[in-house]
């Protein structure tokens, strides 16, 4: 196989796992219960919790206005 090839293969190979990676990220996100804190993934493997201000919606989308 020609380089060129091997180099659109290994492009196609990194777009598909960013892909997995979002989707199952997104996924874990969705199922796990809101809490009161934004927790950030660490380089290092561990996490930092920031905790949310008061009055300020937990979930993915702000709640709605009334109608």
């Amino acid at each position: 196989m020609p380089w060129d090839a091997w180099a659109l293969l290994s492009i196609i190979v990194v777009c598909a796992a960013i892909t997995a990676r979002t989707a199952w990220d997104s996924y874990r996100l969705g199922r796990e219960s809101r809490h009161a804190t934004l927790r950030l993934s660490l380089s290092t493997g561990g996490h930092l919790d920031i905790p949310c201000p008061p009055g300020h919606p937990t979930g993915r989308h702000s709640p709605r206005a009334s109608r």
